[in-house]
């Protein structure tokens, strides 16, 4: 009967309580589809941006919430039913930091699969691993597949994982798990491995690159021409004491001017001394890419009358310290050896940096990296020349005269005679016989 009735009731109305409950639960599930997304999409906003998701305290009582849940809320201010669902009380409303890591997880994953499509379309591939420490000083280990797609190369980040075991077996293992674990035919396909030189990599009987080769006879190694770069910029500087202590005090006074005591007067300088540009920051050193280190010393050669005038004003200051005393110890050690150095390392790495961009570029390939490593070679063989040493020297005496600092050796102050050895020369130590004349 109930049956009949909801029959009759249909032909009447053309709609049955069953299609009008069916119907809500659809629209409910649009909505629900529409929360999640909504979820996810600030997710991979804050992801891509590579902004911290979670804040500190994420309670209704906290001023900040932190990004995720700060972006949510500005959302759901122009979206009703996410301000509904989010001032709901229970347990669906997928905020909690569980849900974060899941759906983070889920859209690494689909990336993932697109990567591995692509690159089993495109057949062949290399890999390129490298390991580092995080902030809690434990070993990870990256893992970046190159291969040929749509008329380009492309790297792609593949995978990133803890590495428990740091020898050649260990990382050999981790590397070819990755792999197999996407479906890649390693043993066929694989045709070049990327490293750095570390013996544990680049051995040629038990290293990584070997282990690889022995399963996957194309797997041609090569190492990272930025980092053999890196080494020799490394190894050349080492080899120059006078070098060497030229980076030791620029990074002495990138500390001195960073500190928060010093920062603020910094700023006031340079407003003073260049009224129309915008005040400029010293660089930190890098110690993992030296060519990077070019921008460091083109912004203090830019700079450095600014930074002699805040070490003086400093150093002219009461009651300062040992800031006082600092400011004096660096104001002394910045003469015309410095400024020659400086000049010449700004000329000398800003050639450096452009190739080490450019070996970093996906597209460069071998024969290419090769042709530029050369053209460099030759620049800085072209250095010895007394044309280009003119033109330093001229960089160097513009530099010094803006700067107001001398240009004559500084004679050091010859030791005195003994008196009792006047007119005398010393043959042997002061206990045997002296000859006089």
């Amino acid at each position: 009967m109930y049956a009949w009735a909801e029959y009759k009731r249909s032909r009447e109305s053309e709609k049955s309580i069953f299609d009008a409950l069916n119907e809500n639960r659809k629209q409910q599930v649009e909505k629900n589809k529409n929360y999640i997304k909504t979820i996810a999409e600030v997710l991979l906003l804050t992801a891509t941006q590579n902004i911290a998701q979670r804040g500190h305290r994420e309670g209704g009582e906290s001023e900040n919430e932190g990004n995720f849940l700060a972006i949510l809320n500005l959302v759901a201010k122009h979206d009703p039913f996410i301000d509904e669902r989010l001032a709901a009380t229970g347990n669906a409303k997928y905020t909690s930091h569980q849900i974060q890591n899941e759906m983070l997880q889920v859209l690494a994953d689909m990336v993932q699969k697109q990567i591995v499509a692509k690159v089993k379309e495109s057949e062949v591939f290399s890999v390129l691993a490298d390991e580092t420490k995080d902030l809690q000083k434990k070993e990870q280990m990256s893992l970046v597949l190159r291969y040929y797609y749509s008329g380009a190369v492309h790297e792609s980040f593949l995978h990133f994982q803890s590495a428990e075991s740091l020898d050649a077996e260990g990382l050999t293992k981790m590397i070819v798990g990755c792999l197999e674990r996407h479906g890649l035919d390693y043993r066929n396909n694989l045709v070049g491995q990327g490293y750095d030189g570390a013996s544990v990599m680049s051995g040629k009987h038990s290293g990584v690159s070997a282990r690889n080769k022995s399963n996957a006879r194309f797997a041609f190694y090569v190492h990272c021409s930025a980092h053999c770069l890196n080494l020799v910029l490394v190894d050349a500087v080492k080899s120059v004491p006078e070098a060497e202590e030229f980076f030791a005090l620029l990074q002495s006074i990138y500390r001195f001017v960073s500190g928060s005591a010093v920062h603020m007067k910094w700023l006031d300088v340079q407003k003073e001394m260049y009224p129309h540009e915008k005040p400029r920051e010293l660089q930190r050193l890098s110690d993992v890419r030296w060519a990077c280190r070019y921008m460091a010393c083109r912004t203090m050669r830019d700079r450095l009358p600014a930074v002699l005038r805040l070490l003086q004003d400093i150093s002219l200051e009461k009651n300062s310290g040992d800031r006082k005393i600092e400011a004096k110890g660096l104001l002394a050690q910045i003469d015309l050896q410095f400024v020659g150095l400086l000049v010449t390392f700004c000329k000398v790495f800003g050639d450096v940096k452009i190739l080490s961009d450019m070996l970093q570029s996906r597209s460069l390939d071998l024969v290419r990296a090769i042709d530029l490593v050369g053209s460099l070679t030759d620049t800085l063989k072209s250095y010895r020349s007394d044309c280009t040493f003119g033109e330093l020297w001229k960089e160097i005496e513009e530099l010094v005269h803006h700067c107001n600092i001398s240009t004559e050796a500084q004679n050091k102050r010859r030791p005195k005679t003994n008196l009792k050895f006047l007119n005398s020369l010393v043959m042997r130590d002061s206990q045997h016989q002296i000859l006089d004349f």
